[in-house]
């Protein structure tokens, strides 16, 4: 394929994109008409029978539903109350996965929660109440994720765990907690070990000033229900005129946390690629290589519809060869033009990317960096070349999540723009991954990933949760 050709195909798509608010009109019924679409319930399955039709409208092909078993949550009354040295209710969430529980301690301060932190402090945790701060990273920085907060917790005998947001704005810090068996399906096994409960900055920071005085105690009582359920992928397909069996595949999770919209996590990333899917069926048939659009189902509770599909698709013998995998966690945030591709740990991608964007005449950011808290990992612990391709400008200068993960995930912090700038980008970076018969990418070997995953820190964590080597 010519150079000019495959201009002439990025224009096609770049007018559509441009002249249309197909994305805005989709995050809008997902957000203000479905609202949180928590994995496992009725509004989740709402969203992919939605996703699936549009799917179909657009012309993509093999549109199914791709069921799996999960564990649900259900959350009921959370109340939390300082007991000693001074009496008083404070506002408070439980984190999906907490169990049911009554229970009144002493409460440590971990301050950021490292893991110095718990060492320092591991003689005095047993039978406390932790509280430590949520994630604490900056944008581009890399720190400690909630859940190995949790566990630190547990294994040195913490009865319960408090996680302060970083932002200000009277906003409840959610999560899932980690399980005792987290690879498992089955509620019993996924309900956490013990409470985690989501506080505001403001409460943290308050405990925080109390504990600098003496000693705080605090009761938690929280009623709340694990329970077997279903999830889905809702997966569509561009086959591939010359190598239908190589596949890039691209998309973002529709599912969201029960206390917001969750519009930004990750509802602007799935109608990203979404449109991905919409305009790239124009082309249908004069793509080299199969592109599969994917709307991942259960991310927010361990990455489950992207852990299902690695499984059933990226195996030995399946048939299928992952050419690529591109999420959108996080795609199509804010007002546009602050896009960033992170990769997973491909140095050797750098430069393909970084030489695409002079190509493209569009700058973007481009990173390495290998971590195992979004849907490409189930991906990169096989080997495969894969990046997350996200918009930083809604959450400038805040720290962790930002709005995500609180009650202010919402509709108004996305704009059409934004949804448009990411999804033209994606789409040309899909384009170029189908067409460009130059691309350097290569799939490792479970070797060499081993030794990602012991590069970053992260191979013990993964192996004892059963994820490596991969099923």
């Amino acid at each position: 394929m010519t150079a000019e050709h495959l201009r002439e195909m990025e224009k096609e798509i770049i007018g559509e994109i441009w002249t249309s608010d197909e994305p805005w009109r989709n995050l809008v019924y997902l957000c203000d008409d479905l609202g949180h679409r928590f994995a496992g319930t009725q509004r989740e399955h709402k969203a992919a029978e939605y996703l699936r039709a549009r799917m179909l409208d657009y012309g993509l092909e093999n549109v199914r539903l791709e069921a799996f078993p999960m564990a649900s949550w259900e959350r009921g009354p959370c109340r939390l109350t300082l007991t000693s040295p001074l009496e008083r209710p404070l506002p408070a969430v439980a984190m999906p996965y907490c169990p049911s529980a009554v229970l009144e301690a002493e409460v440590i301060d971990v301050g950021e929660g490292e893991l110095p932190d718990f060492e320092r402090l591991a003689d005095q945790i047993p039978g406390k109440v932790v509280l430590t701060d949520a994630e604490t990273n900056r944008p581009g920085e890399r720190k400690s994720h909630r859940t190995d907060k949790f566990n630190w917790a547990i294994e040195r005998g913490a009865i319960a765990c408090l996680f302060i947001n970083q932002n200000p704005g009277q906003l409840h810090i959610t999560g899932s907690l980690s399980g005792r068996g987290p690879q498992s399906s089955l509620a019993a096994d996924r309900e956490a070990a013990i409470p985690g409960i989501g506080l505001s900055y403001e409460t943290g920071h308050a405990l925080r000033r109390l504990a600098q005085r003496g000693p705080i105690r605090i009761r938690i009582e929280t009623q709340n229900r694990t329970f077997d359920a279903v999830s889905y992928n809702v997966v569509g397909e561009i086959p591939g005129a010359e190598h239908p069996d190589e596949i890039i595949l691209v998309g973002g999770h529709y599912d969201g946390h029960d206390i917001s919209q969750g519009a930004g996590d990750d509802g602007a990333g799935t109608v990203v690629g979404l449109e991905v899917g919409r305009v790239l069926a124009r082309l249908k048939g004069k793509l080299r290589r199969t592109v599969r659009v994917i709307c991942f189902g259960a991310e927010e509770l361990g990455l489950l519809g992207a852990w299902h599909h690695a499984a059933l698709h990226a195996r030995p013998g399946s048939g299928e060869r992952f050419r690529f995998v591109l999420n959108l966690d996080g795609a199509g945030r804010g007002a546009g033009g602050q896009e960033q591709l992170t990769l997973s740990g491909l140095p050797e991608l750098v430069p393909y990317f970084t030489g695409l964007a002079r190509v493209l005449k569009y700058e973007f950011a481009v990173r390495d960096e290998l971590h195992s808290h979004s849907d490409h990992f189930p991906f990169a612990v096989r080997g495969i070349p894969n990046a997350t391709l996200n918009s930083r400008d809604s959450t400038a200068g805040m720290i962790g999540r930002g709005w995500g993960h609180t009650e202010a995930d919402t509709l108004d912090k996305v704009s059409l723009r934004g949804l448009q700038m990411a999804a033209v980008l994606a789409a040309r970076l899909v384009l170029w991954l189908s067409e460009d018969e130059t691309f350097p990418g290569r799939q490792r070997s479970l070797e060499e990933v081993r030794q990602q995953l012991a590069d970053a820190g992260i191979l013990e964590r993964v192996q004892q949760a059963g994820r490596f080597p991969p099923a």
